[in-house]
């Protein structure tokens, strides 16, 4: 995937969606600068475990856009206790566009945040990293950060790049599951998240919980029971995971995407009668290989 179609896709996203298309249309226009990334839509978990998408988002600069439409005006107080949960999460800034005043006001607001973004890249410079889509797409870069995290909205284009971030070598690796080189009670799981022949495995909308079924009932209890024993036949399967879900990308290639650290809830599991992880970290340490 190129730049240009990575903009082309985050684009897309907001085609049904008149006033956020025009506003971060013009928004890209006007900075003109290939160097920054933006997301729309992208997703934060507020404090209460609830999530907020945000209209754009920079993540090199830490600003998230939110464009007011006329519907905003009725929700004033549950707005700005959306904007303050996404501050004390994120710790980023907020920038806000209202578009109920009519197209000048609307070129006014827009010029006024792309003229700061620009007087900020100025004075960050010689700190600056620009956006590098290649280099954003290898491990090697989340290696040598030391970390994962959800905000980064990461996915890579093989389960083995996947892999190698944990201490792996791997040029290929095909299966559903991997060994975490250095933390033991942790596998790394690439699950398909949708119904896959006698899997319907789901996610839950705030990504907090994911469950994983099987359509045979007595395969489905015979699993259950492995997996929170800890092992299946000969494997051990520890009761953590770090999960990347089989995923489209933007041009129908398939691609994994970091959907954080798990734990398998026992007691729930045995109540629903599937299995159920529910996510304990949204950041994960990663590993050179050894």
């Amino acid at each position: 995937m190129d730049k240009y179609q990575f903009i082309k896709a985050q684009l897309a996203k907001t085609n049904k969606k008149n006033d956020e298309n025009y506003v971060i249309t013009r928004i890209w226009n006007r900075l003109d600068n290939l160097d920054i990334k933006f997301i729309t839509q992208q997703y934060v978990i507020r404090p209460d475990g609830k999530y907020a998408l945000t209209d754009m988002y920079f993540p090199q600069l830490g600003i998230h856009i939110e464009i007011d439409e006329g519907h905003h005006k009725t929700n004033i107080e549950s707005d700005k206790a959306r904007e303050e949960d996404i501050v004390r999460v994120t710790d980023h800034e907020v920038k806000r566009i209202d578009v109920t005043k009519g197209l000048i006001s609307i070129h006014q607001q827009i010029e006024g945040i792309v003229q700061e973004i620009k007087e900020r890249l100025l004075k960050e410079k010689d700190k600056f990293v620009p956006w590098d889509i290649e280099k954003e797409l290898s491990p090697q870069t989340y290696i040598e950060r030391g970390f994962i995290s959800l905000h980064d909205n990461v996915a890579f284009r093989t389960i083995a790049d996947a892999c190698n971030c944990f201490g792996h070598r791997y040029k290929v690796w095909q299966k559903g599951a991997a060994s975490h080189v250095y933390e033991k009670d942790t596998e790394l799981w690439f699950p398909k998240l949708f119904p896959n022949g006698t899997w319907d495995n789901s996610i839950s909308k705030d990504g907090i919980t994911i469950l994983e079924r099987n359509l045979d009932e007595v395969e489905n209890q015979r699993y259950l029971k492995g997996i929170v024993d800890g092992r299946i036949g000969t494997r051990v399967r520890p009761h953590k995971r770090i999960v990347f879900a089989k995923v489209k990308g933007p041009l129908g290639d398939i691609m994994y995407r970091f959907k954080g650290n798990y734990q398998l809830n026992i007691n729930e599991s045995f109540k629903t009668g599937c299995i159920v992880w529910e996510r304990i970290s949204e950041r994960i340490k990663t590993y050179p290989s050894r």
